[in-house]
């Protein structure tokens, strides 16, 4: 800290002592464990309850809130006289000494010590902005860590280097808006700064045309209409602000900076996302020697999708790469407060660590908001303002809603906004999530509140559930995807808090979507973990969940685990003649047994599923039966029966609107004609199977289709594309770490193996490897440029 001088101006006590906590990047238990007194003392000094303390007291705290021995004499003296002065020293940045007419600070050349990345666009809109002189006032707004302070900085080089005179004033360690004025004055290096008022400044600034930089002005954002003032004195003056929240002053315009562009698995070239430029620029100055490579490439696009973007929470992870590799801090980013610390010394305190940055805007908001910041960490992913109604807790009387509550979340950046067409949704960045959960889990909250989301996302998935099987079938699958991550969240506290109940409930009612995913292996592992949660065999929800778990397993070609839990849930099921539980088992059971080669033995089982279904009086399901039966029957030869039940099973799927089970139909039928020796008719049947998933954007169903084509191609004796198709089947099929079922390649594998050999083993494999590299858009369009657009299968 600054050396202390004589007051130039006074405010309360508790309002300063905070102020310097906050500077020095202290929390109260810290500052209590400096100063070795309790937390319970620091919180009354600041909260105001006490008007004088113990000369002890007062040269503790004053040795713990500095660094230099005259400082803490004249903080101590100060203290003990029961009130702070906040001399020019202790207001930090904000009282820079007098400087040339180009700058008041040297802060912003601090700043641009390292290079901005990703922001290109943003300063050339900003210095454009600045440029038109009706433009008064500019705001960069966003959460803490974006980097407003550093596009400022930049923006001021750019604008000195075309000869503007600009004013740079950072406000951080103010507290009280009645400051704002007298720091600006000193700030830009007025005598007696802290004494000028409004009509002082507006002289000193009248007739320089200059753009004052008013760096971090949230802390004294209720003084902003100041600043309205001091331009409609000013003529020829321009203000750049950087704040977590807007002015809101009339004629401000408004750039709201967000994360840095991160990529996922799969996507394009790593050099157009800049959080990758940033984090690997900054490792690289720790670690020179880091090696980058495809693979190490993969790792950080991981971290930096972790920590979404946020270019303060990049710098600080990628600080730990001097000691740490890559590998391990991605394994560590679970817990991302305890890892991004240590940032650069002569950063403020509030941005040398992740947890300083968020608690800087956290100790803005009101006790409600607070509740509501912390009630929200339960989504994850994100949320809609009906979750949150539901979920968490305001008091009423407080008389603000919660979308109201919402606001000042946004303003200060702890929250996020995305605007959707049905409705917005809110989010918490992962850093900051990770905080809001502490504060949750302080408060004896977190229970109630969890229990709360895991209910209301339980409810949402078995409503959902129905509709997976209908004609609002891709609507319900795009809510469920676009709350995946809150599913996960609510299965997971299910699960740890032994919930059998509420585990089976969800894990139940979601197989079906896991299936149109493609995402067996997520979906089966979340259903075997919920069938064997203590209590979970006596529950009322087990039969559904055993039915998705057998299904997910045989579609997932284990047959024996499939057989198992078919078996268990034949034993559970009541012997009534319309038992779903009973028809469900008995059709996993017939499944199996066709996989197995057996396919006579399925047909019982099948066909008593078939009167079961009949009895029920559900058309999906009787739709089903017939699916599953005629299946079965194709392999028995006797086919003619086989297509009236899968044509009368394609007819109902259609009339239903399951557009999933059309195209599985009409799989199946294209098997049938193929077996039939109806080539063309397969060919017209496999075409309308490919479009109908290609237009679910359904992976599982496209695989399954592209396979059906090069079975089609083989049976044409078309070998080098039957292998390309063969290839990109296989990828398809790994990509959902999955494979073609059994019954399907017992029809297919003769008729490749006829023109494999035809052309060689060589020219097989040289086709097959191609068709492993083409991604799936282009093996779809390979697939439907063997098949014409079909008319009636």
């Amino acid at each position: 800290m600054a050396r202390v001088r004589e007051p130039l101006f006074v405010t309360g006590l508790g309002q300063q002592v905070r102020g310097l906590r906050t500077t020095a990047g202290l929390t109260q238990a810290e500052l209590a464990e400096r100063a070795g007194i309790s937390e319970r003392a620091v919180s009354d000094i600041e909260r105001g309850l006490r008007g004088r303390v113990y000369p002890e007291t007062a040269r503790r705290l004053a040795a713990a809130l500095t660094n230099e021995p005259a400082d803490a004499a004249a903080v101590e003296a100060l203290i003990r006289g029961g009130q702070l002065s906040v001399p020019g020293g202790a207001l930090d940045h904000a009282t820079p000494e007098p400087a040339s007419p180009a700058s008041t600070s040297d802060q912003w050349a601090v700043l641009r010590r390292t290079a901005l990345i990703g922001r290109d666009a943003e300063v050339r809109t900003v210095c454009a902005w600045l440029g038109a002189p009706n433009n008064r006032l500019v705001t960069i707004t966003g959460p803490g860590g974006i980097g407003k302070s550093r596009l400022a900085a930049e923006v001021c080089a750019r604008l000195i280097g075309e000869s503007r005179t600009v004013l740079f004033v950072t406000l951080a360690a103010l507290r009280d808006p009645a400051l704002l004025l007298p720091a600006m004055a000193m700030g830009l290096g007025l005598p007696n700064g802290g004494t000028v008022g409004a009509p002082g400044l507006a002289r000193h600034l009248r007739g320089r045309a200059a753009i004052v930089v008013l760096d971090s002005f949230e802390p004294v954002i209720d003084a902003a209409g100041e600043i309205g003032a001091l331009l409609d004195q000013v003529a020829d003056l321009q203000v750049l602000a950087t704040s977590r929240a807007p002015l809101r002053l009339r004629g401000e315009r408004e750039l709201p900076l967000g994360p840095l562009t991160v990529r996922h698995g799969g996507e394009s070239d790593p050099a157009f996302y800049p959080a990758e430029h940033l984090f690997l620029e900054r490792a690289r100055a720790a670690r020179p020697d880091l090696e980058v490579n495809e693979i190490t490439r993969a790792v950080v696009a991981e971290i930096c999708a972790r920590l979404g973007g946020l270019p303060l929470a990049l710098e600080l992870a990628a600080a730990r790469v001097r000691h740490m590799s890559l590998a391990a801090l991605r394994s560590e980013l679970d817990r991302p407060l305890r890892l991004l610390a240590g940032g650069d010394r002569d950063l403020p305190a509030r941005q040398r660590t992740m947890r300083a940055t968020i608690d800087w805007s956290h100790d803005l908001l009101a006790p409600q908001q607070r509740a509501v910041f912390r009630g929200v960490s339960c989504f994850r992913g994100g949320w809609t303002l009906a979750a949150a109604e539901t979920i968490v807790r305001i008091d009423e009387e407080s008389g603000e809603d919660l979308l109201e509550a919402f606001g000042p979340l946004v303003e200060y950046g702890l929250v996020t906004v995305e605007h959707h067409a049905a409705s917005p949704r809110w989010k918490l960045l992962d850093p900051i999530g990770d905080y809001a959960s502490e504060r949750l889990v302080e408060a004896g909250e977190e229970a109630a509140t969890r229990r709360r989301h895991a209910g209301f996302f339980a409810a949402l998935a078995e409503e959902a559930e129905p509709h997976l099987r209908g004609p609002q079938q891709s609507r319900w699958r795009d809510a469920l995807r676009e709350d995946v991550d809150n599913l996960r969240g609510a299965l997971d506290w299910a699960l740890a808090s032994s919930d059998a109940d509420l585990a089976l409930r969800l894990a139940g009612a979601l197989w079906m979507f896991w299936r149109l995913e493609g995402a067996f292996a997520e979906g089966r592992s979340w259903l075997d973990r919920a069938l064997s949660v203590d209590g979970a065999r006596g529950s009322a929800q087990r039969g559904r969940a055993l039915w998705g778990a057998a299904w997910l397993a045989y579609q997932d070609s284990d047959d024996g685990r499939a057989a198992t839990l078919a078996t268990e849930l034949l034993g559970i099921a009541d012997d009534r003649p319309d038992s779903l539980d009973r028809r469900n088992a008995l059709t996993v059971l017939g499944h199996v047994a066709t996989a197995r080669g057996r396919a006579d033995e399925a047909l019982p089982p099948l066909e008593d599923a078939l009167a079961i279904a009949q009895r029920t009086g559900s058309a999906w399901h009787l739709a089903a039966s017939r699916l599953n039966l005629g299946t079965a029957l194709v392999h028995t030869g006797a086919v003619e029966r086989a297509e009236d039940a899968l044509e009368q099973a394609w007819r109902a799927f259609v009339d239903i609107g399951d557009r999933h089970f059309v195209g599985t139909s009409l799989v199946e039928l294209g098997y049938a004609a193929i077996v039939a020796g109806d080539i063309e008719r397969a060919s017209l049947r496999f075409g309308a199977a490919l479009r109908e998933f290609a237009a679910l954007d359904e992976r599982w169903g496209l695989a399954e289709a592209i396979d059906a084509v090069a079975t089609l191609e083989a049976a044409r004796g078309e070998a080098r594309t039957a292998a390309i198709l063969s290839g990109a089947a296989e990828q398809a099929w790994a990509t959902i770490a999955s494979r073609r079922l059994a019954p399907d390649g017992a029809i297919a594998a003769p008729l490749l193996e006829d023109v494999r050999a035809s052309i060689g083993r060589a020219e097989w494999d040289a086709s097959l490897a191609e068709g492993r590299r083409l991604v799936l858009q282009a093996a779809v369009a390979l697939a439907l440029q063997q098949t014409p657009v079909p008319v009636e299968p």
